[in-house]
């Protein structure tokens, strides 16, 4: 869980969260070329989510073009959780799940996010209660593209998704905008 104490210096808080996550970092470290200054752009918006987000939940994608990742405070709303970098994400109440949910209107096996080149995704893998985008329910197994700024309903919690990714060299990151 991430809980970094606040800095001014935003390379400071880079440092501070490669010493926090170090098999993430050597990834992050290879992607940016060792430039803290490319990393602080990507942690940054990590840690500022909380700000940004207009509903209570966040989950937020990050890449790095070659990398991604996951954050979410869905575990613990004072909290950041970070999962490992991967191209797919099980949410659910399995303990299995890169995030798992103690909540019993979510399914053991709920939904997947995840990362190709053309960007990130959402998919409903049969759960009880349903996954929506936009408030529209998924169908089972069908992938639908996600935007920043989109908001996802697992059962009936409201969950806000961000992206953060690096892209020649620089984040691109939007302003906050309304769920739905």
């Amino acid at each position: 869980m991430l809980n970094l104490p606040p800095s001014s210096n935003s390379g400071d808080r880079a440092l501070q969260f490669l010493k926090t996550y170090p098999a993430l970092s050597r990834s992050l470290l290879l992607d940016c070329g060792h430039d803290i200054d490319k990393i602080s752009t990507l942690v940054e918006p990590i840690l500022e989510a909380p700000k940004r987000c207009a509903t209570a939940y966040y989950i937020q994608a990050v890449t790095t073009g070659r990398s991604a990742f996951l954050t979410t405070n869905l575990v613990d709303s004072d909290q950041v959780q970070l999962t490992a970098i991967a191209s797919t994400w099980l949410i659910g109440r399995s303990r299995n799940c890169a995030i798992s949910l103690s909540q019993p209107s979510i399914s053991r096996c709920h939904a997947v996010i995840g990362h190709q080149p053309e960007g990130f995704y959402i998919m409903d893998v049969g759960s009880s209660n349903g996954t929506f985008l936009k408030g529209q329910r998924l169908p089972v197994l069908e992938r639908r593209t996600l935007s920043d700024g989109d908001c996802i309903a697992l059962s009936h919690l409201q969950v806000e998704f961000f992206v953060v990714s690096m892209q020649g060299g620089f984040s691109d990151w939007g302003e906050a905008t309304s769920p739905g």
